[in-house]
């Protein structure tokens, strides 16, 4: 109506005097389906990204939202060949944007889509597949049965062959694919969305309601998935390119069983670790363990599992223990296996640079130098130091080959000092963790 009229004016009125003329393209979009042109703060009309802006008394729905002339444009989609395509000639998010993109899709199995979109001229970092194997046998199923490309601008539209029903449709806003910046947005058949680990969930299904999840960070946004009414969900990420692969199973059953016959079946996990393990920082001395394990004991508490968290170490520096508050815990595996329990330590991933106690050197620090086993600095021989547990650490490299070499031999001599039964290695140095075996 007279206020969709109204919004339109204000778009080309903030475009109007852009350099490049550019005028947005913002028909009536459900509010249920904008997608946020201006994820950072400070959005408002006059602003040089290209896009359309309607305030709205809901403050969870974008005010600055897509328009439909951004994005990328394919002449013609051929496969099993990649397909090129052509940014738009439009403003920037966040500058950077890769002109020239490359498609390449295709169906693995009767039931496994996988579709990939990168730089056509410049190779970027891909994480490696070396789980997932290399398809032999092509689908006897044709992609056109479950893939459709929009051209103009660029979008893509997965179904379900038997019945064609939409599991995943990118026409909703435009491809953007920058240098720091890539994002892509599919519309979902439901709000059924279950996954997204990597932090704290309240319950299994997701709440839809504008909600966006960090990926691999557990308090900041780089990278992340935001989820809205739509339903849809909004992948950002900082780097790298947009790989996919897209299951077609009939149930949550059916869809584990492909997922594990894509990346490998899971290991077994050992009978004893499924039962009550105990864990806590700073029990202080090993003769504090005993008496919490004795405690326990004496109530007929079943429990399975004891830990020791990094105040086991010498100072906290890995590859250690404190020969006196901890100075008989090469023995401490046995005294648990006596009554069927097992002991798992705890190691950070970062090495302190500083000597041990009365100026010994840290050995385990000192070899890792030697073999280069550290995260570099962008010349490739400062490593990069930061500030964890001990004070003053390196980081090591586990991609590597120089530090998984450095990593297992240290590994097996520790192992060999003080007896265990596994290891948890600690996957965060965040000040915002309750402790530092969290």
């Amino acid at each position: 109506g007279l206020h969709d009229v109204f919004s339109q004016i204000i778009c080309n009125i903030a475009y109007t005097y852009t350099p490049n003329r550019f005028m947005p393209e913002c028909p009536n979009i459900p509010m249920a389906e904008r997608v946020d042109c201006y994820p950072d703060a400070g959005a408002s009309k006059v602003r040089q990204r290209g896009c359309c802006w309607n305030p709205l008394d809901e403050r969870n729905v974008p005010w600055c939202f897509f328009p439909t002339n951004h994005g990328y444009i394919m002449h013609s989609f051929q496969t099993p060949q990649p397909t090129e395509m052509k940014r738009m000639d439009s403003p920037s998010l966040f500058g950077g944007d890769i002109q020239d993109l490359t498609l390449h899709a295709e169906m693995q199995t009767n039931n496994r889509l996988h579709f990939k979109i990168y730089d056509s001229k410049s190779q970027r970092f891909e994480v490696p597949h070396e789980h997932i194997p290399t398809v032999t046998n092509s689908a006897s199923s044709p992609i056109s049965d479950t893939l459709e490309i929009r051209n103009n601008p660029f979008g893509l539209i997965v179904r379900r062959k038997e019945n064609k029903k939409v599991l995943f449709d990118t026409t909703m806003a435009p491809l953007v694919f920058a240098d720091q910046y890539l994002q892509l947005s599919a519309k979902l058949p439901s709000h059924n969305i279950y996954g997204l680990g990597e932090h704290v969930h309240q319950r299994y299904r997701h709440d839809t309601n504008w909600r966006t999840w960090p990926i691999f960070t557990r308090d900041g946004f780089p990278n992340g998935v935001t989820l809205q009414p739509a339903p849809a969900v909004t992948y950002r990420t900082i780097g790298g390119i947009l790989d996919f692969y897209i299951l077609f199973g009939d149930t949550p059953e059916d869809v584990v069983h492909e997922f594990l016959e894509l990346t490998g079946m899971p290991v077994i996990p050992a009978y004893w670790s499924l039962g009550f393990q105990l864990s806590r920082w700073n029990y202080g001395s090993l003769d504090e363990v005993k008496t919490t394990v004795e405690r326990n004991r004496a109530i007929d508490l079943p429990y399975d599992v004891q830990y020791t968290d990094i105040d086991y170490m010498e100072e906290k520096k890995d590859f250690t223990y404190d020969k006196v508050n901890f100075s008989e815990l090469p023995g401490f595996a046995d005294y648990l296996h006596e009554k069927g329990q097992k002991y798992i330590l705890i190691l950070d991933p970062a090495v302190a640079t500083s000597k041990r106690v009365g100026g010994a050197p840290y050995e385990a620090y000192d070899r890792g130098t030697e073999k280069s086993a550290w995260v570099f600095e962008s010349d490739g021989k400062t490593p990069l130091v930061g500030e964890v547990w001990p004070g003053e650490t390196v980081f090591p490299d586990y991609t590597s080959p120089n530090c998984i070499e450095w990593w297992i031999d240290e590994y097996v001599r520790f192992s060999k000092e003080v007896k265990h039964d596994a290891l948890w290695i600690v996957s965060g140095f965040s000040d915002t963790y309750d402790s530092p075996g969290n």
